[in-house]
């Protein structure tokens, strides 16, 4: 089990327990990955609760999932050495790093005469299952919609409903060993995930699903507005796979007193997650690089000038408030709304001039739901630097966003308790008041002055359309 932390509807464990004797359920605390966090990183948490949940759903099966820590690349090819185990099933990842240790894995298990064999889960569809008619991926997003649509209709397995329970007899004898290692002995604090709305496992899932469900009629009407609590927060469930993306589908098909267009709405912002997955799979080298290759040498603002808009924006003080309460909302909770992150992003790498890479370091760092395929695509996208990108002078204004998407400034007062006092209209555009607003920075830059600088960025590459 890895970002499958779930018993039912688990598209590997069910593989394994139709095809075996015997499976035994294993969880490995990568030390690869924990040993470069912070030691109160509420994703690890997160998923440590999460672990300890689907243990205590497979006992109920009559199994046992243990818990060890090291090397996946070691660990798991030991394992199967000492299990004298045939296969090693897992659910696929599409990330550069996780190819790289599954390859690692299964040349290992190859070398003694076992497979490691990969099941689809995280995604509705993958890798090959959707192209276009010569045969190559979409890197357009509306032609992949459309296509991802019509396979999904064409296709009546895509949302089958895994249950391992008729063959709960297929489970073996259990594995000497922990269900679980203290979060401290891993080296990492203890973090109140409720206080954070943080709820793990797939019971949270559950949670969050059925709270969606009840307000799902309003998703396509309020879902930008930052105040509201109106989307459907499945992302960190999705990331971890507490709850399965064909059960979500699933149960918004059964309701009927809900807009579909509401829901068709969510649908397709799903879709650009897989979107961007199958995107990061076909053309790896985007996790490290520009999509389109041109901008690999776009004069970004580099030296003290750099650093000093870098830490601005990381620490909440930039002199423009939406921003400036995203970026609190990001390093206080680990969340972020959808559209503040592309304004947070867009301002980053438009208005400050900040390479996208750095601003998507340190989501990667701070966001519980950090998925390294939406991410990087997101922030390409913003950077007009990925596939199906907005054109580069397209640029977030953060006063039109503040205004559009804040009116009332109440996400700003929200997270930004010192400026309850100041009205809205001075949160969109605090330049104009009269007297600067006591206790918070000045802009750190003219933003008609940062549009001018960001388009002689993107010409000095090549031509830049007019608006």
């Amino acid at each position: 089990m890895r970002r499958d932390l779930r018993a039912h509807d688990n598209a590997a464990l069910h593989a394994a327990l139709s095809s075996s004797e015997q499976v035994i359920c294993v969880f490995v605390y990568d030390r690869t990955i924990l040993d470069a966090l912070p030691r109160m990183d509420r994703r690890v948490a997160f998923i440590h609760a999460s672990v300890a949940e689907a243990g205590a759903n497979l006992a109920r099966l009559g199994a046992k999932l243990v818990a060890l820590e090291g090397d996946p690349t070691s660990v798991i090819p030991d394992l199967a050495r000492r299990l004298d185990a045939g296969r090693v099933f897992a659910n696929d990842d599409y990330e550069p790093s996780a190819r790289r240790r599954d390859a690692a894995i299964g040349e290992a298990l190859a070398r003694e005469g076992r497979a490691l064999l990969l099941s689809k889960d995280q995604v509705l569809l993958h890798k090959d299952e959707v192209r276009s008619k010569a045969g190559t991926p979409y890197t357009r997003f509306t032609p992949y919609y459309n296509a991802w649509l019509q396979r999904l209709g064409q296709d009546p397995q895509a949302l089958s409903d895994y249950d391992p329970a008729p063959l709960k007899a297929r489970f073996g004898a259990p594995l000497e060993g922990r269900s679980n290692i203290p979060l401290a002995e891993l080296g990492f604090d203890e973090v109140d995930l409720e206080g954070l709305s943080l709820y793990p496992g797939t019971s949270g899932g559950r949670r969050v699903l059925d709270e969606f469900i009840a307000k799902a009629d309003d998703y396509l009407a309020l879902r930008n507005t930052l105040a509201l609590a109106a989307t459907s927060g499945l992302d960190i469930h999705l990331r971890f796979g507490t709850l399965s993306i064909r059960e979500i589908f699933r149960e918004l098909g059964k309701r009927t007193d809900v807009h579909k267009a509401s829901v068709a709405g969510w649908i397709r912002e799903v879709c650009w997650r897989e979107y961007f997955s199958q995107l990061l799979y076909h053309v790896p080298r985007v996790a490290d690089g520009p999509y389109l290759q041109k901008y690999a040498c776009l004069d970004w603002v580099k030296g003290d000038l750099g650093a000093q808009r870098l830490a601005a924006w990381q620490n909440a003080a930039t002199g423009y408030p939406i921003v400036d309460a995203a970026m609190t909302q990001l390093n206080t909770t680990g969340a972020m709304h959808n559209r503040a992150r592309l304004v947070a992003g867009s301002f980053l790498v438009k208005t400050l001039g900040v390479d996208w890479r750095i601003g998507e370091a340190y989501f990667a760092l701070k966001l519980n739901d950090y998925d390294q395929a939406s991410n990087n695509g997101n922030l390409q996208w913003v950077a007009s630097t990925g596939a199906d990108a907005q054109p580069p002078y397209r640029i977030f204004n953060p006063s039109s966003q503040s205004k559009n998407y804040d009116p009332d400034a109440e996400y700003i007062k929200h997270w930004l308790p010192a400026l309850e006092s100041i009205e809205a209209r001075h949160l969109h555009e605090p330049w104009k008041r009269k007297e600067p607003i006591p206790d918070y920075p000045a802009p750190i830059v003219d933003y008609a002055a940062s549009v001018e600088e960001c388009k002689q960025r993107y010409r000095a590459v090549g031509p830049v359309p007019a608006v």
